[in-house]
């Protein structure tokens, strides 16, 4: 009986972080919240937080974009223009799915290293330019919907930062170890 109970156990950590992964979990909360609530408890929400460096625009922060069960929108908004189309100024909303991918890729890796963004945000304008002159870019890139993000981690091997991306199972995940970054997006879960 309590190996039965040990293997349900398990099964139910490793489905539960496969559902935190995906973002399927309700922003990445525990699943009884609500109950706990209802009960009176006091419920502690981690803080969420990215440390961000811009390798194009010299830009770095630490921001914290979720604090006491929700969003934060000045977080956000500072995300936001740091992951702007550094070409144009174009700004767009970052997907938070996205932030909480990137945000469970650091805990996984358990770094403190800020997170070198070579590519975010990009507009149709820069997108259309970069597909005349980089061979990969995609035509309707996720790029294009603030939901990819390209990146590097000091002291952090590329293919660490590819294998904890592929074990979260949260989206798109492209490895390309001569140019020595990954690119991870919220779409649909695939490789290359």
């Amino acid at each position: 009986m309590n190996k039965k109970h040990n293997n349900n156990s398990t099964n139910c950590n490793t489905n539960r972080r496969k559902l935190i992964a995906a973002g399927l979990v309700s922003s990445l909360l525990p699943m009884t919240t609500a109950g706990a609530a209802s009960r009176g408890r006091n419920i502690v929400y981690p803080e969420r937080s990215l440390s961000l460096y811009n390798v194009h625009t010299g830009e770095k922060n630490n921001v914290v974009y979720w604090s006491e069960g929700k969003y934060v929108g000045s977080g956000l908004n500072e995300i936001n223009w740091i992951l702007r189309d550094f070409r144009t100024s174009e700004i767009k909303a970052i997907d938070p799915r996205l932030l909480n991918i990137l945000y469970l890729l650091t805990r996984t890796l358990e770094t403190e290293k800020p997170v070198l963004v070579l590519s975010a945000f990009r507009s149709k304008k820069t997108n259309d330019m970069l597909r005349k002159t980089t061979e990969g870019v995609a035509k309707r890139s996720f790029h294009m919907a603030g939901k990819a993000i390209d990146i590097r981690i000091p002291r952090v091997e590329t293919s660490d930062i590819q294998r904890a991306a592929l074990r979260l199972s949260g989206g798109g995940v492209g490895y390309y170890p001569r140019s020595n970054f990954v690119h991870l997006d919220s779409g649909p879960v695939r490789t290359w």
